[in-house]
């Protein structure tokens, strides 16, 4: 975005200019168009200083509220102790229903209110339970917890009570562990979030609301999938088909949805989906990374227990899913999409071949190979696009492959230096080539 002073200026000069011939009017009223006014800029700031002062505030107050209690909590009896409990929630209940009819337009206090209402819920469960001594297990009290904090998200139209909501489902993912199936409900869950991030962006879905409410879905969701499927998946091995499948439901979608997104931080599912495309990749391009599934041996005739089924429905979900988004990609001829997406597939096939028996060194070439692939592709494509960025992008893919091989190897320091040193003049090369060929095309 231009300074603001520098399009104020511009516009005292417009009539001066337009009034000598340098300008015809109807340009002057589309760099008006174009640039917008300048006070608008500084009035969003001031929106958006206003909703994270608020957000601060109502987490001050609340925390000063409670170490006020704290202080004389021993001394109270039960009934008052409920009662201090439940007062938070019930205060911060009416004060979004006010919202709700007398603020719907302020999000400074749809923010507040929703923030403040989140954290009235879980301070609540926790001092009941503990002034009654309900028991109760850590998983049981964050899943109550994020499954009343949603609501308020949805009713308050507030973004912090989905970020929380987000957190919350992913920290239960990974305690919950009375029963291993159990945690595969986190999907269902982080479902449940799914209409709210395409609400909150239905109109303008590069603004920062839903791009941070997708970053925090995107992070989350990778942490939360693999503790969901860490002991579902365990005896067969399919937590690699699981998280592949979602690293490319993660990059297609984000294609999809913020194709046109100006800058990389409102990327948000793309990037995450690619980093860890990319990371997965590497792990798996090592033997190593194919023992669990070597190690299990998979037989498939005697796949017949209940978690088999289970960790073997969870894979094909993912995977049908991801094929699903993988074809369109491949019809429309975008070949990053084709090229990135392919490692769910990938996977599966290394899964399997791994599992047959000792084929771990087989899966393990497959990925090197396509690291090389990728990488190469993505170089390509950059020269002949003369895109500076996905230059470097396969440029990042070919090193980190290189340098995983040279760490593996054991070869000498000097080779390891040597190698390091030419990698690093091929980034600076390229740069300084389609930087000198940019200059040359700009006038």
């Amino acid at each position: 975005m231009a300074d603001t002073s520098h399009v104020r200026w511009l516009y005292r000069e417009l009539p001066d200019l337009v009034a000598q011939g340098v300008l015809e009017a109807q340009a002057a009223e589309r760099l008006r168009r174009h640039y917008g006014d300048p006070d608008m800029a500084g009035s969003t700031a001031k929106r958006w200083a206003v909703v994270l002062f608020s957000i601060v505030g109502a987490v001050l107050i609340g925390g000063g509220v409670i170490l006020l209690l704290a202080h004389n909590w021993d001394e109270l009896s039960r009934p008052m102790r409920a009662l201090i409990s439940i007062a938070p929630l019930a205060l911060t209940a009416a004060l979004g229903a006010w919202v709700l009819l007398a603020r719907t337009q302020s999000t400074a206090w749809r923010e507040g209110v929703g923030a403040a209402q989140t954290l009235a819920v879980g301070a609540s469960i926790a001092l009941v339970a503990q002034t009654y001594n309900l028991g109760g297990r850590f998983d049981e009290f964050m899943l109550t917890w994020s499954l009343l904090a949603l609501p308020a998200a949805y009713l308050l139209a507030a973004t912090l009570p989905a970020l929380l909501y987000l957190m919350g489902i992913m920290v239960w993912a990974g305690s919950v562990t009375y029963h291993p199936g159990s945690s595969l409900w986190y999907f269902p869950l982080l479902a449940a979030v799914l209409p709210f991030l395409w609400w909150s962006g239905r109109a303008n879905r590069y603004h920062p609301r839903p791009v941070l409410l997708a970053w925090m879905l995107a992070i989350t969701a990778c942490f939360g999938t693999g503790f969901a499927v860490e002991r579902v998946c365990e005896e067969l091995g399919a937590r690699p088909v699981v998280f592949g499948g979602l690293c490319v439901l993660l990059y297609l979608c984000g294609a999809r949805w913020w194709k046109a997104a100006p800058s990389v931080l409102q990327r948000p599912l793309q990037n995450v989906g690619a980093l860890s495309a990319v990371g997965l990749s590497l792990v798996l391009s090592y033997s190593d990374g194919w023992s669990g599934v070597a190690s299990s041996a998979v037989n498939w005739h005697s796949v017949s227990s209940l978690q088999d089924g289970l960790q073997l429905a969870a894979a094909a979900l993912v995977t049908l899913a991801a094929l699903v988004v993988w074809v369109r990609s491949f019809r429309r001829r975008v070949w990053s999409e084709v090229m990135l997406g392919a490692v769910s597939f990938l996977v599966c096939a290394g899964w399997i071949i791994a599992g047959m028996g000792d084929q771990a060194v087989i899966s393990a070439f497959v990925f090197n190979l396509y690291l090389a692939v990728l990488g190469i592709g993505t170089l390509v494509t950059g020269l002949r696009g003369r895109r500076l960025g996905t230059v470097n992008a396969g440029m990042a893919v070919l090193a980190a492959a290189i340098l995983c091989r040279f760490f593996d190897s054991d070869l000498s320091f000097v080779v390891r230096g040597v190698a390091f040193i030419v990698i690093g003049i091929g980034f600076l090369s390229i740069n300084l080539v389609l930087l000198r060929q940019r200059q040359e095309v700009q006038p």
